[in-house]
């Protein structure tokens, strides 16, 4: 805007540095616009602004750690809560079985039930069974328990053992005819008859060769059994007697030579101190001399260091 002057010249009239107010409807214009979403920038530093979506998305996010960290984490976790749950199960089974273990229970009663029967009742209460024999019985089946120890009614501790007795049934062979056959063949004997051989002795007889059964129990043809066993008598053959000589006072080496030479059987072999004895010389012998021995007999010595 100019104004005009004394001489005649117009003058430029400065702007006004005062800004028009905004006015009453603008303002409320203003007022109603929603909040912007754009990222604005900072008036110092120019950088872009974080949003307030952005900001929120941020803060969910754990500083320092990765995807990669996070899988590893809940790895970790998945293994040490599958360890825990193995330990605790492990723990509950073994209480369990040593609570069981430590319960006394009422022994059942399993005499005449078959075998496989009367374990399944043994199962139920957590004891086991044990055949301790078996005999032969006509009136009871093969395989059917004749007995048992301890009587039913009794109490005794889980995980214990009820010794039982099994029939054999009829005897269907007779007691086969052992005496004057080798030990092998005897015991092939019994068994095609259903039996076996139990108590096997041995007895120095010289008529009769080494090996041969001389006797048996129960006798051929018997009827009456109890059991399958047989027990038999076998000779040893002929066993020659000698009188023990007297060695003390000799060296050790010439006597094992006098041994060696006479099929002497030597026994234990033991030093003492003996101060009066040479070095080596044998001291004490047992037997003692004119003991009357046999060539099953072995003979001990003790000899001065």
């Amino acid at each position: 805007m100019t104004k005009p002057t004394h001489d005649g010249t117009t003058a430029q009239q400065p702007n006004s540095t005062k800004r028009e107010a905004p006015t009453h409807e603008s303002t409320k214009r203003q007022s109603r616009l929603p909040y912007s979403t754009k990222a604005r920038k900072h008036e110092s530093t120019g950088r872009e602004a974080p949003t307030h979506d952005r900001t929120k998305r941020e803060a969910r996010m754990p500083p320092g750690r990765t995807i990669h960290e996070q899988i590893l984490m809940v790895g970790q976790l998945t293994v040490l809560v599958g360890v825990l749950i193995a330990v605790g199960l492990s723990s509950a089974y073994l209480g369990m079985r040593l609570a069981v273990r430590g319960t006394d229970v009422e022994v059942p009663s399993i005499a005449g039930k078959p075998m496989g029967e009367a374990t399944e009742i043994l199962e139920r209460v957590h004891l086991k069974r044990e055949v301790m024999g078996e005999r032969f019985d006509p009136e009871i089946p093969r395989g059917v328990v004749i007995s048992q120890h301890p009587q039913p009614g009794r109490t005794m501790k889980a995980e214990r053992k009820v010794q039982i007795i099994l029939s054999l049934g009829t005897k269907t062979h007779p007691v086969p005819d052992l005496r004057g056959s080798p030990l092998r063949v005897a015991r092939l004997m019994a068994a095609d008859a259903g039996f076996e051989l139990g108590n096997i002795s041995e007895i120095s007889m010289s008529e009769i060769p080494k090996g041969q059964i001389v006797q048996q129990f129960p006798p051929p043809d018997s009827k009456d059994l109890l059991s399958p066993e047989i027990d038999v008598l076998v000779s040893g053959g002929f066993l020659e007697r000698y009188v023990m000589p007297d060695v003390t006072g000799q060296t050790l080496n010439a006597v094992l030579l006098y041994f060696e030479k006479n099929d002497f059987k030597l026994g234990n072999l033991r030093y003492g101190d003996y101060p009066d004895a040479a070095r080596g010389a044998v001291v004490k012998q047992f037997p003692e001399p004119g003991y009357i021995l046999t060539e099953q007999d072995a003979i001990n010595l003790e000899v001065a260091r």
